[in-house]
């Protein structure tokens, strides 16, 4: 009885995907399309009531325009809210208004964080009497003395303090896999309280740094390998500013938070007037210190991993390197 009906249901849907079928084949030849020689970017621009400014948003889209905007955008740094920033939009306000844009500036409120200029975040491994093997700089090497002053090495919303730890280990790319595979190699309560050191690439860097909270770490260490990011050689002539490629003074900037918006207002826009949720009831941002360095200044602490060797998956390509799992270590990072 219950083999009868299922059987029934398949034919009868069997038949209407057949008729469906057969009218989209009927639909498809039997109406005339309109044949058009009109390149691909009118068609996908609707046309408005005036053909002069259609014609002159067309005519706008040339490769050596959008290479001499972003030259200009991009010749200083301008994190969200500070001057730089207003210089930039209000350029963009201005070229809008030229042609013929009406342009407006609604207020927003956000919770933002910024590195401190005078002190520089850093990573430091000692010796048990204290006495410093290794300070990270926290700033990058200037190529051309007359361009603004770049932005301190940081990571936005990642909470200000200093993590302290006799335990050092390397998580890979700081997957979730990744930390799985660590927790089981050295024991999940050896990472209790330790500092994580990772990769770049494979995954958000926000999400490296909750992956390592979320196993106990007490700070996170980010770098970007040579592996993924100079992959012909660390070589003067392979890497910034002879090529595309990071040089061994590079570091990755960027967010930690691992949602959209501001955090304080999720989903909501943040105006003056809407409700905002405490910054120590927002789940989405980091609660551990983290930073991120050189593949230069990584290579130096690297060396003083200890434990097991990774295996091949895991392995980077700095010179000199051994990339190990990590131990408790003499000395403290």
């Amino acid at each position: 009885m219950v083999n009868k009906f299922v059987l029934t249901s398949i034919v009868a849907t069997i038949v209407a995907v057949v008729f469906v079928g057969i009218g989209i084949l009927i639909g498809h030849f039997a109406i005339t399309k309109e044949v058009t020689n009109t390149p691909w970017k009118y068609s996908y621009v609707p046309r408005q009531t005036s053909q002069q400014n259609y014609q002159t948003f067309i005519r706008s889209i040339q490769a050596e325009n959008i290479e001499a905007n972003l030259k200009d955008l991009t010749s200083r740094p301008h994190i969200a809210g500070l001057p730089e920033d207003l210089e930039s939009a209000q350029v963009i306000e201005e070229r809008w208004k030229r042609d013929g844009l009406q342009v407006t500036k609604p207020r927003y409120n956000v919770l933002l964080s910024y590195p401190d200029d005078n002190r520089p975040n850093r990573v430091i491994l000692t010796n048990g009497d204290g006495t410093i093997i290794i300070q990270t700089e926290g700033v990058e090497k200037v190529y051309d003395p007359n361009q603004p002053k770049t932005v301190n090495p940081f990571l936005a919303y990642t909470p200000n303090g200093t993590a302290f730890s006799t335990k050092l280990f390397y998580a890979n790319y700081g997957r979730l896999e990744d930390f799985q595979k660590l927790s089981f190699v050295v024991g999940n309560a050896s990472l209790q309280g330790s500092i994580i050191i990772m990769r770049y690439g494979r995954l958000y860097r926000g999400n490296k740094v909750m992956h390592a909270q979320y196993f106990g770490a007490a700070g996170a260490i980010l770098y970007n390998d040579p592996a993924d990011y100079a992959p012909f050689g660390i070589a003067p002539d392979q890497v910034y500013d002879q090529k595309w490629y990071m040089p061994p003074s590079g570091a990755q900037r960027g967010s930690a938070f691992i949602a959209n918006g501001d955090p304080l207002t999720p989903i909501y826009p943040s105006t003056d007037y809407m409700y905002r949720l405490e910054e120590e009831n927002v789940k989405y941002l980091p609660r551990i210190p983290a930073q991120p360095i050189s593949y230069s200044e990584a290579q130096m602490i690297l060396q003083y991993l200890q434990g097991i060797e990774v295996t091949a998956d895991w392995r980077g390509s700095l010179p000199n390197v051994t990339y190990r799992y990590g131990a408790e270590l003499l000395s403290s990072a």
